[in-house]
């Protein structure tokens, strides 16, 4: 192993500063930022002081708070690194652009074909906002994604398709399933942050989630873990479209919901539907309630299978979970609890909504595109 450089420790360091801005909840003093960072106080004024003449960070004066030497902030440099962010629905698609730090602002939206001329759309978009802040590029698509090249999405018939051929090279562009982003986005900003070992669950028209472990959410040996939709936890007899029977995506989402009420499941004009039957079921329809019911108590036993085999502080729910809480809490907590290992019931796992909200992916995308900014490779390249 190589050995490290005064020079490469610098970089090192600068790199690690910036990060501790990007992911603070809140700006962070000179002070702070060396304790967080276990360094001197002269060594965070020097990193400071190369980081903003490289238009990297600013220094703002904190508000007054009474006498003696005004306290100054950490905050992204107004002309700093940018990263675009897209969300890829199954007919429809939204870019955002994310700042150092967090602020997203959305730029454009749009439908498209539900053929992988996305990709194109998408490109040109980002064509149309690029200015030379732009670092990275990060989308979220609702399908596996195998060693970050092969994209499938069994139910808009896309086997393996060929991102490299999608993507382009004009920015450095990485991909992720939406369900694992979601849950790195309230590992990062939401519910899950601080959580050492966590489940985040984003249920859609079916249902997907990952493991986090100290906010990183785990790809496995194809980059394709997560994909917990598909395992057979509650026993479903239907084929689901990824070829698996069984499969636990059959009994928890929008899709299930509707089918539960007699409806046809679908896509895109789908998530509308199911809006309705939870109306429906506030309302106080029998067999929307049923419908719901029956969700909600399939989405606790799978939550209870997987926690005795991943052992989670806690777990996250976005989506259509976050409607299932709210309506079904105790029937998915006693459903979970019953399906929990009997020692494991006393300290079962809490069950939370998740905070981010429905760009849950899109910031999720956003979080991977600065991963790909914030290291010393990218920082050295650029100082």
């Amino acid at each position: 192993m190589a050995t490290m450089t005064s020079a490469d420790l610098r970089v090192h360091n600068q790199a690690r500063l910036l990060r501790a801005v990007h992911d603070a909840p809140e700006p962070l003093t000179r002070a702070a930022a060396a304790r967080l960072l276990t360094i001197g106080r002269n060594t965070a004024g020097a990193l400071v002081g190369e980081l903003e003449r490289a238009r990297l960070l600013h220094e703002i004066p904190a508000a007054s708070t009474g006498r003696g030497r005004p306290t100054t902030l950490l905050v992204p440099h107004p002309e700093g690194p940018l990263a675009f962010a897209a969300d890829i629905r199954e007919d429809s698609w939204t870019l955002a652009q994310i700042a150092l730090g967090g602020e997203l602002t959305e730029l454009e939206s749009g439908e498209h074909d539900r053929t992988p001329a996305v990709f194109t759309q998408i490109r040109e978009a980002v064509e149309r906002h690029a200015t030379d802040r732009l670092a990275a590029v990060g989308i979220a698509i609702a399908g596996p994604i195998w060693d970050g090249r092969w994209l499938h999405i069994s139910h808009l018939g896309w086997d393996a398709v060929d991102l490299d051929e999608h993507l382009g090279d004009a920015w450095p562009t990485v991909i992720g399933n939406d369900a694992r982003l979601a849950g790195l986005a309230e590992a990062r900003r939401g519910a899950l942050r601080g959580t050492g070992t966590a489940m985040h669950f984003h249920i859609d028209f079916d249902i997907g989630g990952t493991l986090l472990l100290a906010g990183d959410s785990q790809g496995g040996a194809h980059n394709i873990a997560g994909e917990f939709g598909h395992m057979p936890l509650t026993g479903s007899p239907l084929r689901c479209m990824c070829g698996a029977l069984g499969c636990w995506s059959l009994d928890v989402g929008t899709n299930a919901l509707m089918r539960r009420f007699g409806k046809a499941p679908g896509y895109g004009a789908g998530r509308e539907l199911g809006r309705e039957v939870l109306r429906r079921a506030e309302e106080g329809d029998a067999k929307a309630a049923k419908a719901v019911d029956d969700n909600a108590a399939a989405l606790g036993r799978g939550l209870g299978a997987l926690a005795n085999a991943l052992d989670p502080e806690a777990i996250s729910l976005s989506g259509l979970g976050v409607d299932l809480i709210r309506l079904r809490r105790s029937l998915i907590e006693e459903t979970c609890e019953a399906g929990l290992m009997a020692f494991r019931r006393s300290e079962a796992p809490p069950i939370v909504a998740g905070t981010v909200g429905e760009i849950g992916p899109l910031r999720g995308a956003a979080e991977i595109a600065f991963d790909e900014v914030l290291t010393p490779e990218w920082l050295g390249s650029r100082l």
